[in-house]
């Protein structure tokens, strides 16, 4: 009894499967290039850029929340230290003492200001923003006002709200560079008014 030969049919079929696969990747490269008039009108050339970058943006103003809310412990420990701290050579000392409380306390609130909700004008328009959602009314006619929304459209959406935070960012990076300076600052006094002095007179 011979044994039917599957070497060439597997061949001719990885063949026929190739040649499939790259005819299909050849058609979809043609549907998505620009000249092609089979491209959807509605379709941008970088469809889910926007929504890309507001989630990368997103992660930066995490990242400043979180960084923020280290430096205000870091603050309110520090002044809690120097506030519960009495000892004579505090005393003899005093301006380094005061000043670095100051710029502890100073930092402790330009933090907390990070922290403050920053709400716009445009927030009570659009499609992205809670309060913009919670502004349709219900859940029915927010849904119904999402209706129309074409790629075109959600990619301008994205892009708008995009800039909004970028605005508050910069906003919310510069105080918190400030925050970061003044309590550089307040090491700096507490340093010269506390450490230094208590070591020297141990």
């Amino acid at each position: 009894m011979n044994k039917p030969s599957m070497g060439p049919s597997l061949v001719t079929d990885m063949a026929l499967d190739s040649e499939l696969i790259q005819a299909a990747n050849n058609a979809q490269q043609a549907a998505a290039s620009p000249g092609s008039g089979a491209a959807n009108s509605n379709d941008v050339p970088m469809a889910g850029f926007s929504a890309n970058v507001h989630l990368y943006l997103n992660q930066l103003l995490t990242l400043i929340y979180s960084r923020t809310t280290t430096l205000l412990a870091a603050n309110m420990v520090l002044v809690s230290l120097l506030l519960s701290t009495r000892s004579s050579t505090l005393l003899q000392i005093g301006f380094f003492y005061i000043g670095a409380v100051f710029f502890f306390a100073l930092s402790a609130i330009f933090s907390t200001i990070i922290l403050f909700p920053r709400f716009h004008h445009h927030d009570a328009s659009g499609f992205i923003f809670w309060r913009s959602i919670l502004l349709k009314g219900s859940p029915e006619q927010y849904a119904a006002s999402i209706q129309t929304l074409n790629k075109v459209s959600v990619e301008e959406e994205y892009s708008k709200d995009n800039y909004h935070i970028s605005k508050t960012i910069q906003y919310k990076d510069m105080l918190l560079r400030t925050a970061i300076s003044l309590f550089v600052v307040g090491m700096v006094f507490a340093v010269i008014g506390v450490v230094i002095p208590s070591v020297l007179h141990r």
